[in-house]
């Protein structure tokens, strides 16, 4: 891997963002990972710590759909009004235990780069780091 990537995991479960993080800083020990079980407060960061691009370096952001006070969906809409020079910091997957077609949001929030299942597999983050790096 080039250079290390910023990871923000948003999820209501703190066991999930524990195993996310130990995960990524298995497979990329200089990543700097952030997250945040409250979708609000994950926001407000982002327009706050966002604001600028900083050294091209790309942002993860893993986020859970089924959330009980905003969903991903919702989070997702909010995200999508936010100036491009923050948005283009990001590749967004979305990380749920859902098991159902998500054929109709794909084309609702196209800048999705895909849907992962929980809990996340090394072999999965491995995919999508090769992925984005090809890119």
């Amino acid at each position: 891997m080039n250079k290390p990537y910023r990871y923000l995991l948003v999820d209501d479960d703190p066991t999930n963002n524990m195993i996310c993080k130990l995960l990524i800083l298995q497979q990329d020990q200089e990543a700097v990972v952030s997250h945040f079980e409250n979708p609000e407060t994950a926001l407000e960061e982002l327009k706050n710590t966002y604001n600028k691009p900083d050294e091209d370096l790309k942002t993860m952001l893993l986020l859970d759909i089924n959330m009980p006070q905003m969903t991903g969906w919702e989070f997702l809409d909010e995200f999508e009004t936010f100036e491009p020079r923050i948005k283009d910091q990001f590749i967004v997957y979305i990380l749920t235990s859902a098991i159902q077609d998500f054929e109709t949001e794909e084309k609702r929030y196209p800048f999705v780069s895909g849907f992962l299942n929980k809990p996340l597999k090394i072999e999965t983050l491995k995919q999508i780091l090769k992925k984005s790096t090809d890119a």
